[in-house]
């Protein structure tokens, strides 16, 4: 009990922490549709974090614009995007090559991205989803 002061700081601090594969990344802010992450880059993978707080949000909601994020910040195309409403990892093609493969940990949801949907200038607006419970 003498140091239970110290729980709440602790979990403050481990929120935006990357996770497996992505410590010690430095994070780089974006922000889609009202919805903010914290994005860490590894080759051909994103993790993104959602550090805005949202009323019950959709996986498949906020997937669409991590997917987006991780777009405009990288200039890849995303493929799947697993996780949950708050941490997602999402798997990019770049310049044509093959996207990675899911990772074998488990995920709550999984989407696969079917089809893109870019401005003039090659900018993702949209992604067209699948998603399912893992």
């Amino acid at each position: 009990m003498k140091y239970a002061w110290l729980l709440p700081i602790l979990l403050l601090v481990a929120c935006n922490t990357g996770g497996p594969g992505f410590r010690g990344i430095e994070p780089v802010k974006k922000e889609v549709d009202g919805s903010r992450f914290l994005l860490r880059i590894k080759g051909q993978l994103v993790e993104a974090i959602r550090t805005n707080p949202e009323a019950f949000p959709k996986f498949e909601t906020v997937a669409r614009k991590a997917g987006i994020a991780a777009h405009e910040r990288t200039g890849c195309i995303p493929h799947w995007i697993r996780g949950d409403a708050a941490v997602m990892v999402i798997g990019l093609s770049c310049n044509g090559a093959k996207p990675p493969p899911k990772p074998k940990r488990k995920a709550r949801f999984s989407c696969d991205i079917y089809d893109t949907y870019a401005a003039p200038a090659r900018n993702i607006r949209d992604l067209g989803l699948e998603c399912y419970r893992s």
